[in-house]
């Protein structure tokens, strides 16, 4: 196991155990925070040019539950077309992860819970012969055999478009963004500094924007070598699992031979 990066430590069970259910509610219900207005931010940055000029967007939400409802993909697709495309240097690499709204795709294919007038819609879009009188199973057939196999995405052919290109993260892998460490700076900050009244939106704004202005070539340059070791350091684990994988390992499920001789003698 500590041929592939596995190692001993100890576990303070106190942790596990307040992060059972029933214990993440008391501490809900005991702490105000995330009762009351939140702030909905998005930015970019890099280790050349610390945030994105003009590249903030922030507005209040309205919602106290899914902040998908409002950080939605028109109001992404907005900011990434009139702040963030306009002030990147040509050509840049745009890391970017799975969100929904991320990911929007051109021309997607209906899926299989879709009416048949959905199948038939696309077919005819795409100049192939279907009707409402075909069975759902032949008009999904259909789909299936001229759909595109590589996805494309609203946001990245906008990229392209405009001379940069979007690098995708694999799913479920946030820790491989940089910017992720830059937002626990700046909330740490804001945390920091919003210990008295007046408190409110108008103060976190504030602090956000402080926060940001506070954030440097340095902090930035930090984050992403850190990530970039982080990287590198998954990818030669996986190299080292594979290797160990692809060498032949035999597993006994029984004695060794001399037990089974003398099990065998005994029984002569």
């Amino acid at each position: 196991m500590k041929k592939i990066g596995f190692q001993y430590c100890a576990t303070n069970k106190h942790k596990i155990l307040m992060e059972r259910g029933d214990i993440q509610l008391k501490r809900y219900d005991f702490s105000p925070m995330g009762k009351g207005s939140r702030l909905i931010i998005c930015h970019a940055g890099s280790a050349g040019n610390r945030f994105v000029e003009n590249g903030l967007l922030s507005f209040q939400s309205k919602n106290t539950t899914d902040y998908h409802e409002e950080m939605n993909a028109t109001v992404f697709k907005d900011w990434f077309t009139t702040q963030l495309l306009p002030s990147l240097p040509e050509p840049s690499i745009i890391i970017m992860d799975n969100a929904p709204y991320h990911s929007v795709q051109v021309d997607k294919a209906p899926a299989s819970n879709e009416k048949k007038s959905v199948h038939v819609a696309w077919l005819e879009r795409h100049g192939i012969e279907s009707n409402m009188e075909m069975m759902k199973p032949e008009l999904e057939k259909l789909v299936k055999k001229n759909k595109e196999e590589k996805i494309r995405y609203e946001i990245d052919e906008l990229a392209q478009a405009n001379g940069h290109q979007v690098l995708r993260l694999p799913p479920y892998h946030c820790q491989y963004n940089a910017i992720e460490l830059i937002w626990a700076q700046i909330k740490g900050y804001a945390a920091r500094h919003n210990t008295a009244p007046p408190f409110g939106i108008n103060k976190i704004k504030t602090l956000l924007n402080e926060a940001c202005d506070r954030v440097t070539k340095e902090d930035w340059e930090k984050v992403v070598e850190k990530t970039r070791n982080l990287i590198i350091s998954d990818f030669d684990r996986d190299i080292r699992i594979d290797n160990i994988i692809d060498n032949e390992v035999i597993v006994y499920l029984t004695g060794d031979n001399s037990d089974t001789d003398s099990s065998d003698d005994e029984s002569a």
